[in-house]
């Protein structure tokens, strides 16, 4: 039955990560359009502004003023990822020291690192690291030099839910290979990107995928856009590290 669920469901994806590498961040996708797809993802605001959590059908977005806001069907966003999460496993981990630790716990319950997991992580931690993107203008800059200034913060005793994509490494640019993981407080104040954590204990649940559909923008930027950025896959990681300045 798991895998009969699997090969059906897909990740569903708005816009390319090799769009946000080549500066384009417009919001040109509803909330109400991706709400339609998906209760659990991630992503980003208009014009690069902040980190979007999607948790339970809720969208919040975590701006790099420290602030949050509540985002409504009308509201736009630049790129996001979503799916229907209905988690394969489910279990209590305990002590988890770090992100590499938790990363490592997934691949122990997955089938297979050549295809898409969700990830939902409910959970207590000693400490988490986040960062918010800020709000960008026109004529924006390339997303490796866009996010020199973004907001990064360390938030102790806090509990919450780390959720999130691993994406198989051969999706690099259409998405972010690997583990992309964004966090939302229980109290659902505080947030952002997720660079690292200590001291986790909680719930694992994770969904495996067979496929990623993506909707691609249809602004005349991003058809007029030229995607073929040098050095792209260095531009992601280096947007997806804790070491900017």
């Amino acid at each position: 039955m798991r895998r009969n669920r699997r090969a059906e469901k897909s990740v569903v994806q708005f816009s390319i990560v090799d769009a946000l590498v080549a500066g384009l961040f417009d919001g040109v996708f509803t909330v109400g359009r991706i709400a339609r797809s998906g209760t659990l993802g991630l992503g980003c605001g208009d014009h690069m502004d902040g980190e979007l959590v999607v948790l339970d059908g809720e969208f919040r977005l975590f701006h790099g003023d420290g602030r949050m806001t509540v985002l409504g069907a009308s509201d736009s966003l630049a790129f996001a990822e979503v799916v229907d999460f209905e988690p394969e496993s489910s279990e209590l981990v305990e002590s988890v020291p770090s992100l590499a630790t938790l990363i490592a716990a997934i691949h122990e319950r997955v089938v297979s690192e050549n295809i898409f997991h969700a990830v939902r992580f409910d959970a207590h931690f000693t400490s988490i690291s986040l960062r918010e993107a800020k709000r960008q203008s026109k004529p924006y800059l390339p997303l490796a030099e866009a996010v020199h200034d973004q907001r990064e913060n360390v938030v102790t005793d806090v509990s919450g839910t780390l959720l999130g994509f691993i994406a198989p490494h051969v999706f690099q640019g259409v998405t972010v290979a690997g583990a992309h993981f964004h966090f939302v407080d229980r109290d659902g104040s505080v947030g952002g990107h997720v660079l690292g954590i200590a001291g986790a204990t909680g719930t694992l649940a994770v969904e495996s995928y067979s496929g990623v559909t993506v909707r691609l923008p249809s602004s005349a930027e991003y058809l007029a856009a030229d995607l073929d950025v040098a050095d792209a896959d260095g531009a992601i990681r280096h947007a997806e590290s804790d070491h900017q300045r």
